[in-house]
């Protein structure tokens, strides 16, 4: 019960801040950065939007997004560069912080470090941005979990096939269980068909239930199959699907009004560490 009123006040304390959004799943291959692709190219036409690609080792946003950074986020945290020369622009409005692909610096990365990292880049978000966007990496490290587990819209993505959709019920359940977090939201990517959407997502809804009935996953909808999209490519009748999604996570924020700057520097991920000691 006390941390359910710990969790409760927690969630009031961040109720009007700067969206923080975390695409996240379990499972490799599943399409979250093309997700976070789409989510933040849209966001963009409202605010100014930072990503943070968190696949230690072998981040793709960059390449997604078709530009090369200058620095990286191993050159921050050698002391090689300040938060500002590590921001590479994307497009308009459109911000990458991003670690250096095919190197293994950063996969060692401990908790207390990448927290550390996580509360300096609040007070510059909140200064600079609308809306934070984390790519997360495949797995249910630690930090994934702390991460998935306290930003406002963990957003969980998985594929129709059977593989996905178990991985994606044990990322959910490892995280209710080591944070006590138990709202989450799905979206279903490379869909084929849209009745094969609902059946993915009933199944996982019902196998949670049968783990835990206070476990609530809001369906945001589905990006479906599209084959330029399977070469890498971002076709252009796919942000359609990103803008209903975004509609239904932040409802009236993005089509009433902007997030205004300095709301932000909570402590996101220093306070879910106080609520749940567990780490």
């Amino acid at each position: 019960m006390e941390k359910e009123k710990q969790l409760a006040i927690f969630e009031q304390q961040v109720k009007n801040s700067i969206p923080y959004i975390a695409v996240g799943g379990g499972k490799g291959g599943v399409g979250k950065t093309f997700v976070t692709y789409l989510l933040a190219h849209q966001l963009a036409k409202h605010g100014k939007v930072l990503v943070l690609d968190a696949d230690m080792g072998l981040p793709d946003f960059y390449i997604i997004g078709g530009i090369k950074p200058n620095k990286y986020l191993e050159d921050y945290l050698q002391g090689n560069a300040t938060l500002d020369e590590i921001v590479t622009p994307v497009s308009e409005n459109l911000h990458l912080i991003s670690p250096q692909n095919g190197s293994d610096y950063l996969t060692g990365l401990d908790t207390k470090t990448a927290l550390e990292l996580l509360n300096k880049l609040e007070e510059f978000i909140s200064n600079n941005y609308d809306y934070f966007l984390i790519d997360l990496g495949a797995g249910i490290h630690k930090i994934n979990q702390i991460i998935f587990a306290s930003v406002h819209y963990p957003i969980l993505v998985l594929n129709p096939d059977i593989m996905s959709i178990i991985d994606a019920y044990g990322f959910i359940k490892v995280v209710f269980q080591n944070f006590g977090r138990n709202s989450f939201y799905a979206v279903v990517n490379r869909v084929y068909e849209p009745q094969e959407y609902k059946k993915a997502f009933n199944v996982l809804i019902k196998s949670l239930e049968n783990f835990n009935k206070n476990i609530q996953v809001e369906d945001l909808g589905y990006i479906p199959y599209n084959q330029k999209a399977a070469k890498g490519e971002v076709p252009r009748e796919l942000f359609v699907y990103a803008d209903k999604i975004l509609n239904k996570l932040l409802k009236d924020k993005i089509n009433i009004e902007i997030p205004e700057k300095g709301k932000g520097g909570l402590g996101l991920f220093s306070l879910i560490l106080k609520i749940f000691r567990r780490t």
